[in-house]
């Protein structure tokens, strides 16, 4: 059976997809929140420990490499002193003078000298003598100088390295003869002597580099590798000692890192690592902030308006964590699925309103066109019974004029009832004129202002009495409530809809933070302001504060 297949970058685009998904969690926040925290602590102790031991660790190597050091420099010094005593031996025994060159070195033989030969010099600086290969550099420059230097010195002198005709790698060692101011001059090979074996000595690990300095710093003999790269900071302990009756001195340097264990050696590792999680510690929160915090901010803020009707306002997403992202998916189903069940509701109050109003038109025409009609009748025969009674006194016409004056008053309320229950201004010129002739109503201590933007058109009928109505009752409102100095109303045509604004500056209240309060705290007009609003499949919203006046802002979608 054959398998489908599907093509390389889908499948990598759906893993990445997974990937990112699965990185964007809240879990796996929540987990970053809860171990990084933790990690960065327990590296920090790991830290203090590990740098604790690491400079124990520093201090026994340096202590370790100056005892070493020291030692060997003694040693080195004693084996030199050794050699100048041969010398001074030889230089007391009166037949080495004058002896066969074959006794000479039997006599070199038995005392263990290990020199390839030596010279004699008188006061002058002369030579008196030479034995073995004494004669080849008896009259080399090094011979004055150190014939010079054990007499103007307090003991012997010593030389090392090819200076002023001696040999490479030859030692050569000068005592100053008693008596007559001669100097005995004696030249051995560096291999015979104790320094190869002290400066090897000072070799405790392969990473060890030793040598032998002079007293200008030239390197004598070196054992080891030498370092291939400058030392950065303390990662090598370097150790100088002098060694005793020379200018010399021993100096060694090691890496002392090469002798903490692999697991203490990378301290600098360390702070690297606690430093990558302080830095992933930090991008968490950021991340918490942007992709948590701040989002499900943002939802509750979307998720307030659309308590007050503005279903759009989840439509746009918020970013965030998968979770946000499934809850918002959520709250728009829940929007959509209460968008719905208000648009049923909406045809279903919708008719009601509607036959509410037309009933109200048909009160307000058999008011219009019966009673009141029957009324302005009833006022003209009084009026003629008046002119025909005037004849039988003042009693009869006086009473007669103020029943009209009453008929009068009454055909005005009707009249004023007729155009609350339709206003007839509406039907005929518009809803701006309307609402002109309902903020003109209003007395002249309020100084209301009306105001249109945008360019005027008709509405629907029940757009234009759904406005009417919720600025009848927020005015309403401003008479009975708000002891405002100053009302303001204004329409503004939106190329989607019409949105109504009446804002005064009066005592104002505390709003309710949701719809579900406006009826626990009694505020029906509001309620039903609303209401108005939804139905027409708009918003209404009121803010408001103590002493600070209130506004009422509507919205109602015209297409």
């Amino acid at each position: 059976m054959a398998h489908p297949r599907f093509p390389g970058n889908l499948l990598s685009a759906r893993r990445r997809s997974a990937i990112g998904a699965g990185l964007r969690s809240l879990r796996v926040h929540i987990l970053l929140w809860t171990i990084v925290p933790i990690t960065v602590f327990l590296l920090g102790l790991s830290f203090t420990d590990v740098y604790g031991h690491q400079q124990a660790m520093r201090t026994m190597v340096e202590e370790r490499d100056r005892s070493l050091a020291q030692a060997v420099a003694g040693r080195i010094g004693d084996g030199l002193a050794q050699n100048a005593r041969l010398l001074q031996a030889l230089a007391a025994d009166s037949a080495f003078a004058g002896a066969a060159p074959e006794a000479q070195q039997q006599l070199l033989d038995r005392l263990g000298a290990p020199f390839e030969g030596v010279a004699m010099l008188d006061g002058a600086q002369k030579l008196r003598g030479a034995w073995g290969d004494g004669r080849a550099w008896a009259e080399a420059a090094f011979v004055a100088r150190l014939a010079e230097a054990a007499h103007t010195g307090a003991g012997p002198a010593y030389l090392a390295g090819a200076h002023d005709g001696l040999a490479p790698y030859h030692l050569a060692v000068a005592v100053a003869l008693p008596g007559d101011g001669g100097t005995l001059v004696g030249v051995l090979p560096l291999a015979r002597s104790a320094v190869p074996a002290g400066v090897e000595g000072l070799l405790a690990s392969p990473q060890a580099y030793a040598r032998l300095l002079d007293e200008e710093g030239r390197p004598l003999y070196e054992a080891g590798a030498p370092l291939s790269e400058p030392p950065e900071g303390d990662a090598v302990v370097t150790t100088s000692e002098p060694v005793p009756g020379t200018g010399w001195r021993v100096e060694v340097a090691e890496p002392w890192h090469s002798l903490v264990p692999l697991v203490l050696r990378y301290a600098q590792a360390t702070v690297l690592i606690a430093a990558a999680a302080v830095l992933i510690s930090l991008a968490s929160v950021y991340v918490g902030v942007r992709y948590v915090t701040g989002p499900l901010g943002a939802l509750g803020e979307r998720a307030r308006r659309v308590a007050w009707g503005d279903f759009d306002a989840v439509a746009q997403p918020v970013g965030g964590v998968e979770e946000i992202a499934s809850l918002q998916r959520a709250l728009q189903q829940m929007a959509a699925q209460v968008r719905s069940y208000q648009a049923a509701m909406r045809s279903y109050v919708g008719a009601i309103t509607r036959a509410q109003e037309e009933e109200r038109i048909r009160l307000a025409r058999e008011l219009h066109d019966d009673t009141v009609q029957s009324l302005i009748a009833l006022g003209q025969r009084m009026e003629r019974m008046q002119k025909s009674c005037a004849h039988e006194g003042d009693g009869c016409a006086a009473e007669l004029g103020e029943l009209r004056q009453s008929l009068r008053g009454l055909v005005h309320e009707v009249r004023r009832v007729i155009a609350d229950l339709r206003p007839t201004g509406l039907d005929e010129l518009g809803l701006e004129p309307a609402l002109e002739m309902l903020v003109g109503r209003l007395p002249a201590s309020y100084h209301a202002a009306f105001g249109v933007e945008g360019t005027p058109r008709r509405l629907a009928p029940d757009l234009e009495l759904a406005l009417y109505r919720i600025a009848q009752e927020a005015l309403k409102n401003v008479e009975q409530h708000s002891s405002a100095g100053h009302v303001e109303v204004r329409l503004r045509f939106e190329e989607q809809g019409v949105r109504l604004l009446v804002a005064d500056d009066g005592a104002g209240f505390e709003a309710p933070s949701s719809p579900d309060e406006l009826a626990r705290d009694g505020h029906y007009g509001l309620l039903g302001m609303r209401e108005r609003a939804v139905l027409a499949g708009g918003w209404l919203t009121v803010a408001s504060s103590p002493g600070r006046g209130t506004q009422v802002e509507a919205y109602l979608p015209s297409s």
